[in-house]
This record gives structure tokens, sequence and C-alpha cells, in this order.
């Protein structure tokens, strides 16, 4: 039971797929040999990305990552996060283990939400959007992303340490 608890949707999404299956075959096939096709062009990414967040999980110490991301790392810290989360390419969901690695390692909840929310620019491909959009419409945007991670971020904390703290007094 705690099994269906824990993969209730990965189950749903299975159900789902036999249910359509009877009703439209053939679109159902092709969805689910599309879904195998994406799945093993992302493969090698998902790999890389996984290796990469176990070899930060053993190599990076708890020390560093407070250091740089913890507590007392206050609004540089989570500006930092910000910063970083605009070097970061690929697509977000794949980073996912990485951000939990963080999260294990003390980086405080608002450095992680900056770091999503910044994950929005791409710091490579800003010169490419300029020549089309103009300088001064993505400093402008470059900028109202950033504020909008910091403040993602500390609204994240806000959220997540009042969960947090429901939790525990529920657990008592």
């Amino acid at each position: 039971m705690n099994l269906i608890k824990k993969h209730w949707f990965e189950i749903s999404i299975g159900i789902t797929y036999i249910v359509l299956l009877f009703i439209f075959p053939d679109k159902t096939s092709a969805a689910f040999m599309e879904g195998i096709v994406l799945l093993l062009k992302m493969l090698p990414v998902f790999i890389c990305v996984v290796l990469f967040s176990g070899f930060l999980s053993i190599f990076l110490s708890p020390k560093t990552v407070q250091r740089l991301m913890g507590e007392e790392t206050g609004i540089k810290g989570v500006i930092m996060g910000a910063a970083v989360g605009t070097l970061i390419v690929g697509p977000l969901w794949i980073l996912f283990p990485l951000y939990k690695t963080f999260m294990n390692k003390g980086a405080r909840m608002a450095v992680i939400g900056a770091m999503v929310g910044a994950f929005a620019i791409k710091t490579p491909w800003i010169p490419y959007a300029a020549g089309f959009l103009g300088w001064p419409f993505i400093l402008v945007s470059v900028g109202l992303i950033m504020a909008y991670a910091v403040l993602e971020g500390y609204v994240i904390e806000k959220f997540m340490s009042k969960e947090k703290k429901n939790a525990n007094s529920s657990e008592s």
C-alpha cells in the first residue's frame, strides 16, 4: 500500500495508457513510441546529471555548501544562487537531483528557489537575443527575472518553513 501511495502518479499514467490503448490503439501506440524516443534522447543528459550529482554528493562537503549557500549567506547567497541559475543549461526537470543534493548538503531553500527562478535566463543566449530584441529590452528583462528569482527564493523559503513547522507539529 505504501508503494502505491509513493508512486500514485506513475501508476495513474500507466492505467491511463492502458485505458487509452483500448479506446485509441493507434494514437496511444504512437504516443508511447514518441515517449520512448524522447526518453532515449534524454537518457545521456539524465545520466550525466545524475553522475554529476553523485560526484557533488561525495566530493562537495556540507561545510562548503553551507558556506556558499547556507543560512548564514543572507541576500548574498540568494543572489549568488540566482546568478548560478542563469548559467545552467538544459531542461529544468533534469536538474532536480542536483538541487536535492545541494539541499541535503545544507543549502537554504531561498538559494534553491532563486536558482530555479533564474533558470529562465540563459546567459549564453543574451547577446543573441539582444540582436533581435535590443539591449534595453534584454537588460530590463534579465533584471526583472533576477529580481523575481530572488523574491521567489524568499517566498519559497517562507512557505517551506511553514510547511516544515506544520509537519513537525502534526508529528507531535
